[in-house]
């Protein structure tokens, strides 16, 4: 069974859940009408995430219902992105995925202990967005499903890209916002191709982070050997449609199907990928 492979809705509603490297949060009510609280969970001082996340599976997560499934999703600083090129002699899933894993090492490091979990859009050629986990976390992917009768895996930039993906330039540039990484992106015929990815200062407001994204495409752009190019933006937070007048920047029209955008700048990481969970939750994901 895939652990990227988002699963159909079900009735309970699933439990949505937010990771990150400093604690966890899941939204207390879900039910149509209701008003969104929240509650969440930090790490004790010097407890690592995966350790926190076994306590909070064990002592502190709320009772799963009968049938009722989890979608998690994990912020940036826990699953690392990239996009891989498939060699031209590639002949299998086995030997692609054997690349991208190697490719994550050379990126990352070993991970230790127990290296990287790889998962992807498998493509026979071309490009592949790429996702890594480190292989620890393999131990608490038991534990939830365990406790719940489904569990899926998602990443702020997985989701946002099934939710918008349609509205981003088919061939062209792309900041984007989300979850305290920006993502700096390149598509070709609607598909990616490049792909850079850095954390921005909680301090940063909406302005310095539009002049910080058009900065560093820029520097992409000139990258991969071309000139410079109008940069598509999208911010996913509370005011991200108010954007500042940049020449060369063109914001994306993100607000459509009633989609409500009301998580703040500043919220920690792991409410901020509860939040997208629970905006874009349900659909297809990568296959590990």
């Amino acid at each position: 069974m895939s652990r990227w492979r988002s699963k159909a809705a079900s009735s309970p509603p699933p439990l949505v859940l937010g990771v990150s490297e400093q604690g966890v949060a899941w939204p207390t009510s879900q039910e149509e009408g209701a008003t969104l609280s929240w509650q969440s969970w930090t790490w004790p001082e010097g407890m690592p995430a995966t350790a926190g996340m076994q306590e909070w599976v064990l002592h502190r997560s709320p009772s799963a219902l009968p049938g009722q499934s989890l979608q998690v999703c994990l912020a940036p600083g826990l699953a690392r992105h990239w996009v891989q090129p498939v060699p031209a002699d590639t002949a299998s899933l086995a030997e692609l995925h054997a690349v991208a894993s190697a490719r994550a090492r050379q990126l990352w490091g070993g991970a230790e202990p127990g290296g990287w979990m790889v998962s992807g859009d498998w493509q026979a050629q071309g490009h592949c967005l790429c996702n890594a986990v480190a292989a620890e976390w393999g131990a608490v992917w038991a534990s939830l499903q365990d406790r719940w009768s489904a569990v899926a895996l998602h990443t702020p930039l997985l989701l946002a890209q099934r939710r918008w993906q349609a509205l981003w330039p088919q061939t062209g540039w792309l900041a984007l916002a989300v979850a305290r990484y920006l993502y700096i992106l390149r598509r070709e015929d609607g598909r990616m191709v490049s792909l850079r990815s850095l954390p921005w200062d909680r301090a940063d407001t909406l302005q310095v982070l539009q002049a910080q994204a058009m900065q560093e495409a820029r520097r992409e752009m000139l990258r991969a050997g071309g000139g410079p190019e109008d940069l598509y933006w999208l911010p996913l937070a509370e005011g991200g449609d108010r954007v500042q007048a940049i020449p060369g920047l063109k914001p994306v029209p993100w607000q459509v199907d009633g989609t409500k955008l009301a998580m703040a700048w500043d919220a920690p990481e792991a409410l901020q990928a509860a939040w997208c969970a629970l905006q874009w939750g349900c659909g297809g994901g990568h296959e590990h």
